[in-house]
C-alpha cells in the first residue's frame, strides 16, 4: 500500500465553541400603576331577582407596556350576608368578626362576584383599587447605582409608585436611598432586599455587596430596652450591647422614641429627633396634640397633651438616636434576629421544622417565607393540622390568644407566628408551592427557534422543546443547565437570578458547502464527507458538493473518502456561512475504483494495463490517506 501525508495535522481535539451564558443577578424595578374609586353597590335579597354583583376589571388603562396585576376590594363596613367568589384565586383578609374586610384578586381573575344571601338588599360600600404594572431587570455588580422618578400619575386617575426587590439568597443588599427632589424618609420604605417609593419626586438607590438572606427564616424578637435621652443628647446602641442567643444573628432594632408634655394651647415641642443607622427605615413620624376640656366652661380649654413620637426599624448592628427636643426623649428599642430555618425543599412544598430551642426564647419567634416570582405559596398547614390558604393579614385563636398567620396576595411571602409570649408550636410547618418552570428561549444567529434541543441541570429537571429549555425548579438558588444542539454542547448556562422573562441564549449556526474536487480539479461525485464531534454527513452530487445546515460554530475535523480508497482530512473552523474546496488525488475512475495519482506513479514503470490491474488489485485498500491543515 502506498501512504502519502502531506501535513500532520497540529490539533488533538476538536474545539467546540461552547457558550458560557450568564443571567446575572438582577434587581427588578417595578412602576406600578394603581386607581381607586368608591363606590356604593346595591345588591337585591334571596328571591328578588339576581341577588349579586359583580366587579371587573376596568378598561382605562395607563399604557400598553403596563400589565393587569389585579384589585384590591376594601369593605366600607360590616356587611354578615355578603360572599365572594371569583373566576380566578383570590385572597381574603378577615376582621375580628370573621368577616371578609378585604379581598385581593391576581391577575387570573376577570371577575368578582358579591353574593347576597339575606332576604332584604343590601347597599355595599367599597373602597376598589385597580392595579398595573410594568418592570425592568438591572443586572447587579460591586457597585449599582439605580435612579427612579415617581410621577403624579401614569395615566388619567392613576397614582404611581415604584418598588426595588433583590432576590434574598443574592449577596446584594440595599445600602442607601437619597431623594433627589427633597422628599423626608417618610416618602419611602426600605428593607436590605426591598424598596417602596410611594411619593413623587426622583430618588438614587444604592446597591452594594452584602450578606445573602435565607429564603426560609426564623425571626425572633428579643426582650425590649428603654432609655430616656436630654435635649442634645443621643443614645448610640451596638451589638456589642445585645445578647444575641447562640446560633442567631443580628438582623435589626425597631426603634420608638417619643416625649409627651402639657403646653398651652397653639405652642409645639421644638426640635427634632433623628434615627441613623446603617440602613433606616422611618415607618411613622407624627406629633398629636389633645386638647384638654372640661364638660361646661369652667376650666377654658387653654391647655393642650402634645405627644411626639417616631418609629423606625434599623437594619444593621447599630443605631443611634440623636434629639434636638427641650422635652427628655423616651426610647424603646427592641432587637430583632433570625436564623435560616431547617427546610426540605420537595417539588411541591417545603419542610420546616421548628424544635423546642427556636422558641424557648424571646418575646415571639416567626417562620418568614421569601420566594422569587416563579413561586407561589398556596397554604400553610401547622404542625397541629391546621390549614391556610387564601388568607392575607389572618389572626387566629390559638392557645388563648391570637397567631398571626399570612400569605401574600402575590403568594410570594407568607409568615406565621410559632411563638408568642407563652404559646408556642413546633414541630414541621408544611408551605405548600406552585413553582412555575425556568423558561431560557433558545434561538438561533437570524432569531429563529432552534430545534433538535436537550438539555441537563444536576440541580433540577430540565427538559427541552424547539427553541426553549425548561427547568422545573423547586428551590430558590442558582443553578447551571448544559444546553446541547443535536447532541453536541452548545451552551452552559449560569442562571443567578430565577426571573419570568430571562434573555434567550443565541446559538451562532451556519452553512458548510463542501466540494470535493480530483487531482485535475474536476468534480468528485459521491463521495463521503462527515464532521467529526457534529452530526452532519453526505455524498457529494454531480458537482462534487454536499450541504450542511445549521452546524453549530466551532472547528472541527473533516473527514472525506472516495470509494473507501481515498481519505483526506482537513480542518475547518465554522464561524460563518463556509465554502471548503477538498482536492483529492483522484484522476479517474475505472469500473468504480478510483485512480490516484499515486496508482499513475506506480504503474509509471510498466504497462499500463499492468498498472491499473495492480490498481483494481489494491481496491480494498485504501491508496492514499491525505491529512490538511
Amino acid at each position: 500500500m502506498v501512504r502519502a501525508v502531506a501535513l500532520v495535522l497540529c490539533f488533538a481535539a476538536l474545539l467546540l465553541a461552547v457558550n458560557t451564558v450568564v443571567i446575572p443577578p438582577v434587581a427588578k424595578v417595578e412602576y406600578i400603576a394603581y386607581s381607586t374609586e368608591e363606590m356604593t353597590v346595591k345588591i337585591p335579597g334571596v328571591g328578588s331577582g339576581a341577588n349579586f354583583a359583580s366587579l371587573t376589571k376596568p378598561y382605562l388603562t395607563p399604557g400598553e407596556e403596563y400589565a393587569y396585576t389585579g384589585m384590591k376590594i376594601e369593605f366600607l363596613g360590616a356587611y354578615p350576608s355578603i360572599k365572594a367568589g371569583a373566576d380566578g384565586r383570590i385572597s381574603m383578609t378577615l376582621d375580628e368578626s370573621g368577616l371578609p374586610s378585604i379581598i385581593y384578586a391576581g391577575p387570573d381573575v376577570s371577575r368578582v362576584t358579591l353574593v347576597n344571601t339575606a332576604k332584604s338588599a343590601v347597599d355595599v360600600r367599597l373602597r376598589v383599587t385597580y392595579m398595573y404594572a410594568k418592570a425592568e431587570y438591572v443586572p447587579l455588580n460591586a457597585s449599582t447605582t439605580i435612579t427612579v422618578s415617581v410621577t403624579k400619575a401614569a395615566a388619567q386617575k392613576f397614582r404611581e409608585m415604584v418598588r426595588i426587590t433583590i432576590e434574598p439568597y443574592l449577596p446584594y443588599v440595599i445600602k442607601s436611598v437619597e431623594s433627589l427632589s427633597g422628599e423626608s424618609q417618610l416618602a419611602y420604605r426600605v428593607e436590605p432586599k426591598l424598596v417602596e417609593i410611594t411619593e413623587q419626586g426622583s430618588y438614587r438607590i444604592e446597591i452594594s455587596r452584602g450578606p445573602e438572606l435565607p429564603a426560609v427564616m426564623l425571626v425572633k424578637s428579643l426582650s425590649k430596652q428603654t432609655a430616656v435621652i436630654g435635649a442634645g443628647e443621643e443614645l448610640q446602641v451596638t451589638g456589642g450591647n445585645v445578647e444575641v442567643p447562640s446560633g442567631w444573628n443580628l438582623l435589626g432594632y425597631v426603634v420608638i422614641a417619643y416625649a409627651a408634655d402639657v403646653t398651652l394651647i397653639g405652642r409645639t415641642l421644638s426640635g427634632d429627633v433623628r434615627v441613623e443607622g446603617d440602613l433606616v427605615d422611618i415607618t411613622k413620624s407624627a406629633t398629636e396634640n389633645i386638647v384638654i376640656r372640661t364638660a361646661s366652661y369652667l376650666i377654658p380649654p387653654v391647655w393642650q397633651f402634645t405627644l411626639f413620637y417616631k418609629i423606625a426599624i434599623v437594619y444593621g448592628g447599630w443605631f443611634k438616636v440623636a434629639s434636638s427636643m427641650q422635652s427628655p426623649i423616651n426610647v424603646i428599642y427592641i432587637p430583632i434576629v433570625y436564623r435560616g430555618a431547617r427546610v426540605r425543599w420537595l417539588p411541591d412544598r417545603a419542610l420546616v421544622n421548628v424544635t423546642n430551642e427556636d422558641v424557648a426564647e424571646g418575646a415571639w419567634t416567626a417562620i418568614t417565607v421569601q420566594l422569587p416570582e416563579l413561586a407561589r405559596i398556596v397554604a400553610i398547614r401547622t404542625p397541629g393540622n391546621a390549614l391556610i390558604a387564601n388568607a392575607t393579614d389572618m389572626r387566629l385563636a390559638w392557645q388563648g390568644g391570637s397567631r398571626a398567620a399570612s400569605i401574600s396576595p402575590d403568594g410570594r411571602q407568607a409568615y406565621i407566628v410559632a411563638h408568642m409570649g407563652e404559646a408556642r408550636e413546633a414541630g414541621i410547618y408544611t408551605f405548600l408551592i406552585e413553582w412555575r418552570p425556568l423558561r431560557i428561549p433558545v434561538l438561533d444567529n437570524k432569531g429563529r427557534p432552534v430545534g433538535s434541543l436537550s438539555a441537563n441541570c444536576t440541580k433540577f429537571e430540565a427538559v427541552a422543546s424547539a427553541g426553549y429549555v425548561e427547568v422545573r425548579l423547586f428551590k430558590p438558588e442558582p443553578f447551571d443547565v448544559e444546553i446541547y444542539y443535536r447532541g453536541v454542547p452548545a451552551a452552559r448556562v449560569e442562571v443567578n437570578s430565577l426571573i419570568e422573562r430571562v434573555p434567550p441564549v443565541t446559538l451562532n449556526l451556519y452553512t458548510v458547502r463542501v466540494i470535493v474536487v480530483g487531482a485535475l480539479n474536476h468534480p468528485i461525485k459521491g463521495a463521503a464527507v462527515a464532521l467529526a464531534g457534529f452530526p452532519a454527513a453526505g455524498r457529494t452530487d454531480d458537482a462534487g458538493s454536499v450541504v450542511f445546515a445549521d452546524v453549530l460554530s466551532g472547528t472541527y475535523r473533516m473527514h472525506v473518502s472516495v470509494g473507501d480508497r481515498v481519505k483526506v482530512s482537513e480542518v475547518i473552523n465554522v464561524n460563518g456561512d463556509l465554502e471548503k474546496v477538498v482536492k483529492t488525488p483522484v484522476l479517474a475512475f475505472v469500473w468504480g475504483v478510483p485512480i490516484t495519482t499515486f496508482d499513475a506513479l506506480a504503474a509509471a514503470g510498466g504497462a499500463s494495463l499492468l498498472g491499473l490491474y495492480l490498481a483494481l488489485r489494491r481496491r480494498e485498500s485504501p491508496v492514499a490517506e491525505v491529512e490538511q491543515v
